[in-house]
């Protein structure tokens, strides 16, 4: 129970964080350039990996489920409404895209995401030996530890693409489309399985998997979050700086925020 609920938690800490990143950073960047358009670039630019990660999700799982596909785009633009649109993958309604595929495409960017973010972590950084050594309490390991995670090769390089993808992966509100009638067809299949009294066969059968599966997704959330709190850090100083220089600051409205589709 504990795995699934810190997932939970976390994918709403994430939502969260994103939300703030994208608003401030693309303020940053108008602060930097001092030019709207100029801004959306340079904002575009340092999210690439995550966007560019994002949009081919969608497009490759698209095609491995047979659905057809238009148009595919990374270059940003802004939307009438003010809200910036960092790419797009365009897929056709038709007897290919039912509920189930348009789901599975939808949710493909939060998927291949956190199971790249779950390699970085477990491949490059050993996130588990850091975890463990955070466990004991003391001092002396954990200054190790976080002295071995950052002596890892091209370490800023990592850290930075695990923050592009964690702002990149998060489904968007047309990714989310079809999920209301994915979630009733899950629904209505589990009344099935309760009608035929199958509920503690399944439930047996799927509780090793399920802790698995949910143990792997908390750390890759884990580290998402841990990654993204690092760089609001880093760019809540560089506003504060920037803004002092120049003596201007950035007035935030409710649609600065941005996405992908």
């Amino acid at each position: 129970m504990m795995p699934f609920l810190w997932v939970a938690i976390a994918l709403i800490v994430l939502v969260l964080l994103q939300r703030w990143i994208h608003t401030h950073l693309h303020g940053l960047s108008l602060l930097l350039t001092g030019k709207p358009d100029r801004a959306v670039y340079l904002y575009a630019i340092i999210l690439f990996p995550g966007v560019l990660l994002h949009e081919l999700s969608h497009w490759v799982t698209a095609r491995l489920l047979g659905v057809r596909t238009g148009s595919f785009s990374v270059i940003p633009k802004r939307r009438p409404d003010g809200t910036i649109q960092l790419g797009y993958v365009e897929y056709y309604k038709g007897p290919t895209l039912d509920p189930i595929r348009e789901s599975l495409v939808g949710g493909a960017p939060l998927i291949v995401g956190t199971l790249v973010i779950l390699l970085i972590s477990l491949k490059i950084f050993d996130v588990p030996n850091l975890a463990a050594a955070i466990e004991t309490g003391q001092v002396e390991v954990v200054s190790l530890a976080v002295a071995d995670f950052f002596n890892t090769p091209f370490a800023l390089l990592w850290i930075y693409l695990i923050f592009a993808i964690s702002n990149g992966m998060l489904p968007s509100a047309s990714d989310r489309r079809a999920w209301p009638a994915f979630i009733v067809a899950m629904i209505i299949l589990a009344g099935f399985v309760f009608l035929l009294g199958l509920q503690d066969e399944v439930a047996v059968g799927l509780a090793g998997p399920a802790a698995t599966v949910f143990g792997y997704l908390g750390i890759a959330f884990s580290v998402a979050i841990g990654t993204d709190i690092l760089f609001m850090i880093v760019l809540a100083s560089l506003e504060a700086i920037v803004s002092r220089l120049k003596g201007v600051n950035v007035v935030y409205g409710s649609s600065d925020s941005a996405g992908g589709d």
